[in-house]
């Protein structure tokens, strides 16, 4: 099992991963002091705890935005293939009715 270190707002913390994922928790934690930076940025000191809470609901926030965000995609593609379906099968319909009419002439 690996150690990883890494500092987030200069504040630095030690986890254990599997081997090999380091360099994928270096970049998420990368990823978490953009946002306590800017937090910090912005408002200025933050005791830790409270920071790591914020932290915490703005990514949380980017991850519902973008799960609503691909329901909303899914819920219009559905729609769509609905809508697909419905001309296919008006399309049929027609392609059977002009069939019997040519089967009588």
């Amino acid at each position: 099992m690996a150690v990883v270190t890494f500092k987030i707002a200069g504040r630095p913390y030690k986890i254990a991963c599997a081997d090999g994922q380091e360099n994928h928790i270096l970049k998420l934690a990368h990823f978490l002091d953009d946002k306590a930076n800017a937090l910090t940025k912005n408002i200025g000191f933050i005791p830790e705890a409270q920071l790591l809470a914020m932290v915490s609901i703005l990514v949380a926030e980017e991850l519902l935005k973008e799960k609503n965000d691909l329901s909303s995609s899914c819920k219009s593609e559905s729609t769509e293939d609905t809508q697909v379906i419905q001309i296919i099968e008006n399309l049929s319909t027609r392609i059977s009715e002009l069939a019997d009419v040519l089967k009588k002439s």
